[in-house]
């Protein structure tokens, strides 16, 4: 019910289907009876309370909101993914880079793995995999440059910066023509940024889901590297906290 009741607040059309006589699965009928019993003045109290979680959204995705537009970082809220985030105790953050995918192209992309990466992860399973603080991406050529024109043009008050400016002529990048980034999140959420070489990155994809060291091995010798060469490199990407070992 308390999910619910955010959900309500911050999203008057999911209040009216509380309200109504459609089926909810996440309630059951006597917790829409007690919500019905909520005065709707008290939804209304605080007008700006969806204002603020757009801001908040815009603080870590500046770049989609000056591609898409700000309405469309505001309809995330009336969406089924935002429910399943409150009702999940998710994080908004990367419910929203989910929801958003490829709507904003490479600089989407790229907000939405900086905001994984910054995130806490759960214990490592057993296996080799890519760092939870490192997120590698294979991106359309531009991309981040594009980020950061989009970033340098809306300067440090970004959401200021969208209120005031007219919509941006700027399209991301679309192409089969790809660059190889790498993302680095220290313990102190401080983001590193910048191109890495494809095959490492490719490497660290393939290590998105826990691998057994010969699965790696093998895979880093598909890439490129000699076979006698393959332990080696990926005790120095361990070394290098790129991949950790479960």
């Amino acid at each position: 019910m308390q999910a619910a009741l955010v959900c309500m607040h911050l999203d008057p059309a999911y209040a009216a289907a509380v309200r109504g006589p459609g089926q909810l699965p996440e309630l059951a009928e006597r917790e829409r009876e007690l919500l019905r019993a909520v005065d709707p003045r008290a939804l209304a109290v605080d007008p700006y309370r969806r204002a603020r979680a757009v801001h908040a959204l815009l603080e870590e995705y500046p770049a989609a909101a000056a591609l898409l537009g700000v309405p469309a970082l505001d309809a995330f809220f009336s969406t089924p993914a935002f429910r399943t985030c409150v009702f999940e105790h998710g994080s908004m953050a990367l419910s929203f880079g989910a929801w958003l995918g490829d709507q904003a192209g490479g600089p989407g992309r790229i907000e939405a793995a900086i905001a994984r990466a910054r995130r806490p992860r759960p214990d490592p399973v057993p296996g080799l995999s890519c760092n939870p603080c490192v997120a590698p991406l294979l991106l359309s050529a531009g991309s981040l440059a594009c980020l950061e024109r989009i970033r340098a043009r809306l300067g440090p008050d970004p959401a200021a910066a969208l209120a005031s400016a007219r919509p941006l002529r700027e399209r991301p990048p679309r192409g089969p023509k790809q660059e190889a980034l790498l993302i680095e999140a220290s313990p102190a959420g401080e983001v590193s940024l910048g191109t890495a070489s494809e095959p490492l990155v490719r490497l660290l994809l393939f290590a998105a889901g826990p691998q057994t060291h010969a699965a790696l091995a093998a895979e880093a010798v598909r890439l490129g590297a000699e076979p006698h060469e393959a332990d080696e490199l990926l005790a120095g990407l361990v070394a290098d906290g790129l991949l950790v070992a479960g």
